[in-house]
């Protein structure tokens, strides 16, 4: 939370564990969001339209990597990344589309493993870089 929030500013509201509305049967609640800051936006309910969802995987990577992030995709959540703490390492996912395997039918379409060394830019941010390794504990 701390490396998405001061790379991005005041314009983004870094969520961590509160739930977004993905549908009418998905509530979701990922272990960070970033949603646009607008506090007038979400008086009547919850965010709906992440434009990055992060999730934090130790033992969960599974779930994490293929049930969750076909939740995401269905959702047209556009970016999903996975921080996976046990190899040292985050997926960037980009580019949801359906796909017939996948859990609830759509997967990401660009897949991406990034090392500690690597850096990333977030799609609705391209003049911001993150360090992999301020996202890894």
């Amino acid at each position: 939370m701390d490396a998405l929030g001061g790379a991005l500013g005041t314009g983004w509201r870094v969520d961590s564990h509160l739930p977004i509305a993905l549908g009418d049967d998905s509530e979701p609640e990922p272990d960070v969001a970033i949603v646009p800051r607008d506090p007038q936006r979400y008086r009547a309910g919850h965010p709906s339209q992440p434009v990055l969802v992060v999730e934090i995987a130790e033992s969960s990577y599974r779930v994490d990597h293929h049930y969750k992030s076909s939740v995401y995709a269905r959702a047209g959540v556009p970016e999903y990344w996975l921080v996976d703490v046990v190899n040292d390492r985050v997926e960037v996912h980009r580019a949801p589309e359906p796909w017939s395997e996948a859990a609830v039918g759509w997967r990401y379409g660009s897949v991406v493993t990034l090392d500690r060394s690597a850096t990333v830019t977030p799609a609705f941010a391209p003049d911001v870089t993150i360090t992999v390794a301020d996202l890894l504990p």
